[in-house]
């Protein structure tokens, strides 16, 4: 779910305190009905209009590891994803890795010293 920025919030609860009507608010800001109601009664509640904190899992790995596991790809372009697990020490898992690699960008395809099946030799 994408987060309503801080300037938009200011915008609908200005709105609110001037009296206007929700279906104005949801015109000029292009955010829900739903939204615009717990902005307000977030602010109501906390009176604070920041963005909550997003739940989840901290990331096992740091900027610098994102920031190595990009360079190694780059020096060594036919690098497998278990040799950078083993080289930088991650604790993360090969499954993982890949996924990582993909939002970087990266592509992988199999080796060219990979053996060819028995169907393909024919």
């Amino acid at each position: 779910m994408k987060t309503t920025s801080v300037c938009v919030r200011n915008i609908i609860l200005s709105a609110w305190q001037r009296g206007e009507k929700v279906e104005t608010i949801v015109s000029w800001t292009g955010v829900s009905r739903a939204t615009a109601y717990n902005i307000r009664k977030q602010f109501h509640d906390t009176e604070s209009i920041e963005p909550k904190k997003q739940p989840g899992r901290p990331s096992r790995l740091s900027k610098a590891d994102y920031d190595s596991i990009r360079e190694l790809i780059l020096k060594e372009s036919d690098i497998t994803l278990d040799e950078i697990i083993e080289r930088l020490n991650l604790p993360i898992k090969k499954s993982r890795l890949s996924v990582i690699t993909i939002e970087m960008g990266f592509s992988f395809k199999k080796r060219a010293s990979v053996q060819k099946s028995s169907k393909e030799k024919m």
